[in-house]
């Protein structure tokens, strides 16, 4: 079983918009969740958000890789999970942009199967679908 999210968005809005949107701390904050992230390697981060049952609504997060307009890496624990990664990529289609997402590293049983399904429908169905694309048309 693939125990990673893989999605792959065209967006019809220049790379550096789509970067700005990934890397700068008011904009994630806007369409992501509340954070105090710096685009700087192994910067330690939270995003925050309501917390349920099992979570307390932090996500900490360190930077991993880093390279303008084209990777973000960044590690993400929460609740149940940890060491998970997720990673953005960015490739430059003329005026529009093509977004690689991955979130890797679910382990065990609840995680590789119920809290990535969690995961993996807010990332397909909300976030990347519907969030980033609403923010980018606001810019």
């Amino acid at each position: 079983m693939n125990k990673s999210i893989k999605l792959t968005k065209i967006y019809d809005y220049p790379v550096e918009d789509v970067w700005r949107a990934l890397t700068d701390r008011k904009a994630l904050s806007e369409w992501l969740m509340p954070c105090d992230f710096e685009p700087t390697v192994g910067h330690k981060f939270r995003f925050r958000t309501k917390p349920y049952p099992g979570f307390d609504g932090v996500v900490n997060c360190e930077v991993l890789k880093i390279s303008e307009n084209e990777l973000l890496s960044f590690s993400w624990s929460g609740g149940s999970l940890s060491n998970t990664v997720v990673t953005f990529k960015l490739t430059r289609l003329n005026d529009q942009t093509r977004l690689d997402f991955e979130h890797s590293g679910f382990e065990g049983w609840i995680n590789s199967i119920i809290v990535r399904k969690i995961l993996s429908n807010g990332w397909k169905n909300k976030i990347l679908s519907i969030y980033l694309p609403k923010y980018l048309s606001n810019e």
